[in-house]
């Protein structure tokens, strides 16, 4: 049981120390928290009802002993019947007799006249030590006439604690003569003890509550917080995955309310998704529609010319006639050839949704990769190991490719290519950078790096950053870059991190 409360304690520290902000460590905090807060106002209202307590039963106790030596006192009186009582008459009446009476009632005695002075005490330390004075003051003197029967004051001397009660002494004809104060010293040893003693029969009880708490506390909020790890897990997935995945739990709780919502939640948005999917592949294609127009009417243009013109010159027996024959199927063949490639890059274009995910490494990729470009043979390669991204292998490739090539490209024909490709881990996330020495992006330019049928070069469609960006968005990343005119550009490229193969 000890090594049970001692490894329930060391997770508690932990939890609190290493995970505060946890839900399930916050509702095992606090249900200890709450339990040792009982425990502390439980003692707190048991030691003011001890105290309590203790100071109702001391002053019953100190009343009746003051009944019952006031009764001696009286019986002694009628017995003596004196006259003309004095401060002489009490000193002789109670020179023996008040120590007697002490004795047989196991306490201290002190009479004063009526004036508060001094006559005889039982224990003439009590009055030397001033735990008792030897006049009584002027205010307790009136209180006590005021009340007629007694005054019972509350004293500390020395971190002793008692108390003292005042009494007047009446004789056989029920005439006041004296003030009788009897001292009550035992006020805090039975207090104490009997609390001392209560709180020891209590701490095992309060060990065992603080166990069993203990452990009710762990599996509630292991069971409160389970239904959050799981969703929080299963939104991880799908973000990755880019796939809706409901939840699913058996009771009917608050919980599974949470649950209930947010797989309608899901099928709503996905809905939504395929609704909003459905409306930018509708704009998509009207927007490619446009582009393929623009650029297949480019080399039709000149194409329907030369057709017209060779057929208004052609003459079979022009002896220059084969000559022309062979330049103008030239001339048609490339403009062909350039409606195929145009052809081909808007096909890949349009294809881009359909992708065959797994688990890559993406470190082994990038090393691969670059070991097909010659002109990197000079550059700089820093790659983290074991970098795992959940994509598809040739989509990847593909983003590499025109990362290098656009990079090779950048650097003028009288400049040596500096390509440096680096790729680093980070908490989540895993970086790709390529950095060229070329002549950098003009601030004009930059707005538009990533739009189709964008591009800086005099040959190519411009679609192939268009391209890399749909891909890097498709995987959850993020591109962007950082460019500085006459001294390079670097691309950089965030993918979600997977921790490792599975």
């Amino acid at each position: 049981m000890a090594g049970f409360f001692c490894f329930i304690s060391l997770r508690l520290m932990k939890s609190f120390i290493v995970y505060p902000k946890k839900l399930g460590n916050r509702i095992y905090i606090s249900m200890l928290a709450l339990l040792l807060a009982s425990f502390f106002f439980i003692g707190v209202f048991t030691f003011y009802n001890f105290k309590s307590q203790n100071v109702k039963y001391h002053n019953k106790r100190l009343q009746r002993m003051e009944a019952s030596t006031l009764a001696s006192i009286s019986y002694y009186i009628n017995y003596k019947k004196p006259s003309n009582i004095n401060d002489t008459v009490i000193y002789q009446l109670f020179k023996y007799k008040l120590n007697e009476l002490a004795d047989i009632h196991n306490l201290d005695i002190i009479l004063y006249n009526l004036s508060g002075e001094l006559i005889l005490s039982s224990n003439k330390e009590i009055v030397q030590t001033h735990l008792l004075p030897n006049k009584l003051d002027a205010t307790s003197l009136s209180e006590l006439k005021g009340k007629q029967i007694r005054l019972i004051e509350r004293l500390s001397h020395d971190g002793t604690d008692y108390l003292n009660s005042y009494q007047f002494v009446y004789d056989h004809q029920d005439k006041a003569f004296a003030i009788i104060s009897i001292p009550y010293f035992q006020l805090n040893e039975l207090y104490k003890r009997d609390l001392r003693a209560y709180f020891v029969a209590l701490s095992p009880i309060y060990i065992f509550l603080f166990f069993i708490t203990s452990i009710i506390a762990f599996l509630l909020s292991k069971q409160i917080a389970e239904p959050i790890v799981k969703l929080t897990a299963v939104m991880k997935e799908a973000a990755v995955a880019k796939r809706y995945m409901p939840l699913s739990w058996k009771s009917s709780d608050e919980i599974g309310q949470l649950v209930l919502h947010y797989n309608f939640m899901v099928k709503e948005l996905e809905i939504s998704s395929e609704k909003l999917a459905q409306t930018q592949k509708e704009f998509a294609w009207k927007e490619m529609a446009k582009q393929v127009a623009h650029e297949i009417k480019n080399p039709l243009t000149p194409m329907k010319l030369n057709v017209q013109m060779f057929e208004r010159k052609a003459n079979t027996e022009d002896p220059e006639f084969p000559a022309k024959m062979k330049k103008f199927t030239a001339s048609l063949i490339e403009q062909i050839d350039t409606l195929a490639h145009i052809a081909s890059a808007f096909s890949d274009f349009a294809r881009m949704p359909s992708s065959n995910k797994d688990i890559l490494n993406l470190s082994e990729i990038v090393e691969n990769t670059i070991s097909f470009f010659d002109p990197l043979s000079s550059g700089i390669l820093k790659l983290d190991k074991d970098c795992f991204v959940f994509a598809d292998h040739n989509q990847i490739v593909r983003v590499l490719n025109n990362l290098l090539n656009n990079a090779i490209e950048a650097v003028p024909e009288n400049v040596t290519p500096m390509v440096t490709v680096s790729l680093e881990k980070g908490d989540h996330k895993v970086l790709l950078q390529v950095e060229d020495n070329g002549s950098g992006i003009s601030v004009e330019l930059q707005d538009k790096i990533f739009e189709p049928n964008f591009t800086t070069k005099t040959s190519g469609t411009g679609l192939g950053l268009a391209i890399v960006k749909r891909i890097v968005d498709d995987l959850n990343g993020h591109i962007y870059f950082d460019t500085i005119l006459n001294k390079g550009t670097t691309f950089y490229i965030s993918l979600p991190m997977l921790k490792q193969k599975a």
